[in-house]
């Protein structure tokens, strides 16, 4: 399998892959990200807003409010909204255009939860979103950027597989990385921009926030999953920010 050739889409504004990835739960290697979120989101106070920036299908926005925030959802896609407000007609989900996130504007949360959307985020759109997530913080606020490590898409795991695509093996920031999903209907190739963790740090200095914690969540023995290379390295890293 070569690497896809066609300009960068983001991979989850597709009807098909919507419906594949609204029907995921928290199997293997994604349970690495959610596992230790509770403990690094903090026990909410009463009536403490949440933001789920980039939520696709709803997942996460769930699982905030599970924990007993507030929680409210948005991203750009249609299909992805709609299964999230399919599966939760209550929930808050609301679209905001590409790079614009004008339309939050005047609310303030206590946690903003970005599950792997700046995956799927273009280089030089990356720095204008962290300034705008960073205006929508209250003053103790916290953003958790949840993103893929660098080794993700260079070893294989439980859940994705890397091993078609040797491009993801030395990429150059920004360059176009890919990944399988081993458990879903939609076997496509997922089309992720490589980002460095240092480029991660430049960019939070650019938005006026500062990285208090850098969790890397690594798999544990007994836990009921076939790891692969997660036992000794986290395919995942969790940035903890605040505003400088």
């Amino acid at each position: 399998m070569h690497e896809p050739s066609a300009p960068f889409a983001n991979a989850y504004d597709d009807q098909l892959r919507a419906a594949s990835y609204a029907a995921l739960a928290f199997p293997g290697t994604y349970h690495l990200a959610f596992r230790d979120l509770p403990e690094l989101l903090g026990r909410p106070a009463p009536g403490a807003r949440a933001l789920d920036f980039g939520c696709g299908a709803g997942r996460s926005t769930r699982f905030l409010a599970d924990l007993g925030f507030r929680a409210e959802g948005a991203d750009l896609s249609e299909a992805m909204l709609t299964e999230a407000r399919a599966r939760d007609p209550r929930g808050v989900y609301l679209r905001v255009p590409d790079g614009d996130l004008s339309a939050l504007a005047g609310n303030r949360y206590h946690r903003i939860l970005s599950a792997f959307t700046f995956d799927n985020v273009r280089t030089g759109s990356k720095a204008a979103l962290f300034r705008q997530l960073a205006e929508l913080l209250e003053p103790e606020g916290r953003l958790l950027n949840l993103v893929s490590s660098e080794e993700l898409y260079r070893m294989e795991w439980a859940f994705f597989s890397t091993a078609a695509f040797p491009g993801n093996a030395a990429p150059a920031p920004g360059a176009a990385v890919f990944t399988v999903m081993k458990d879903v209907p939609d076997a496509r190739p997922v089309e992720d921009i490589f980002c460095p963790e240092a480029d991660y740090l430049d960019l939070y200095r650019q938005a006026g926030l500062v990285r208090v914690l850098a969790h890397r969540p690594l798999g544990r023995p007994g836990e009921p999953f076939a790891w692969v290379n997660e036992l000794q390295v986290a395919p995942w890293r969790i940035d903890v920010l605040r505003r400088a």
